[in-house]
């Protein structure tokens, strides 16, 4: 009987994981669960070169001709909402179970809101995904002030592009410090420089935050 992989996430994890497998001679059936209905691609340019670019395309992991050459087989858009370790299932968000017989969870993370009226709200956005970019940079096009919530490297790359575009930018990150988990205290100090010297209104330490309309409402 022919070995299944199940790869949940169509992000470069995943692309790599794949690519991987097959490149150590792994010839089982790859099954990949993804979110969306691309290719594997990059995300590091979702925050840069898919902002500034105006027909910037989709930046693919691989060639079509290795993605071809992977021989994968695709759950897509899907999304996994149960694992039954037991019976090896995946559960898909169309009803069908997927049987595997080893899995790999290769999903990346997502922003976290402050609050669950923030997910619901019209002018709020995440980025995560291709379409998150194409909507952030219409937005961008149509807006001349916007608040980052987030002082690591994502907030801070959107920041840079959004100054680029002519458009103010007050950043806002909980932490005494930008990048407090990944750079010291003095690189820190240097990129909250460098980002006040480019405009971005950086303000660090802050406390909760609450959404409020123009008109005051919260």
């Amino acid at each position: 009987m022919t070995a299944r992989i199940v790869i949940i996430g169509g992000g470069q994890a995943g692309g790599w994981a794949a690519k991987t497998l097959r490149d150590e001679g792994f010839s089982g059936e790859i099954c990949v669960v993804a979110e969306e209905a691309w290719d594997f691609y990059e995300r590091p340019p979702l925050s840069k070169a898919s902002l500034l670019e105006p027909d910037a395309a989709l930046p693919r992991l691989f060639s079509e001709e290795v993605q071809q050459n992977l021989n994968l087989r695709w759950y897509r858009p899907q999304r996994a909402e149960a694992i039954d370790r037991e019976a090896k299932t995946v559960r898909l968000s169309n009803g069908e179970s997927l049987a595997y017989d080893q899995l790999l969870i290769a999903t990346g993370g997502r922003a976290r809101l402050p609050g669950a009226e923030w997910a619901k709200h019209p002018q709020v956005y995440t980025l995560r995904h291709w379409q998150d970019a194409q909507r952030l940079k219409q937005r961008l096009a149509q807006s001349q002030r916007l608040a980052i919530i987030g002082g690591g490297w994502i907030g801070l790359e959107i920041a840079a592009s959004a100054r680029k575009c002519g458009v103010a930018v007050t950043l806002f990150e909980q932490q005494p410090t930008l990048c407090m988990r990944s750079v010291s205290r003095d690189v820190s100090a240097h990129l909250a420089l460098m980002h006040r010297q480019q405009g971005v209104d950086v303000r660090t330490g802050c406390g909760g935050l609450e959404l409020e309309d123009d008109n005051g409402h919260r």
